[in-house]
């Protein structure tokens, strides 16, 4: 269950960890979003900004995690991996954890899908794996 089979499917995912991305800054913007023609008192036409926006964004980093699995599984035998890949996320997802490294979630993730597996009888476990990775997002 270190790597995925050949040929696999993403199963299931969750998102298990979100930071600010390192040596990112935020980005800030002022704008105008909406104009409108005016003739002034003098005659002249003149376009004026009537709707100003303000926008920050912000780069994020969310981590998630994967289950990989057999293109072609029985429904009852996906349903088995998927409730063992929430088992296995929850097991590491300490709401008060300060820090986050793949390694050591990975390790007890998987301790805990292949527990759960055994204990459950789910069949073509070694066709199973799980992975972490990340996405990088604009926020704002």
């Amino acid at each position: 269950m270190l790597c995925a089979p050949v040929s696999a499917r993403e199963i299931d995912r969750a998102e298990i960890a979100e930071d600010f991305a390192p040596d990112v800054p935020q980005e800030q913007r002022v704008y105008c979003m909406d104009t409108r023609m005016f003739t002034l008192a003098d005659g002249t036409e003149y376009r004026a900004c009537t709707n100003w926006r303000a926008q920050v964004r912000t780069r994020l980093i969310r981590t998630y995690a994967a289950l990989d699995g057999p293109e072609i599984d029985s429904d009852a035998n996906i349903d088995l991996a998927r409730t063992c890949f929430d088992l296995a996320i929850a097991s590491q997802n300490d709401p008060y954890r300060t820090t986050f490294n793949d390694d050591t979630f990975l390790a007890g993730a998987r301790s805990h899908f292949t527990l759960c597996a055994t204990n459950r009888a789910m069949q073509r476990t070694d066709e199973y794996s799980l992975k972490v990775y990340d996405r990088g997002v604009w926020l704002g």
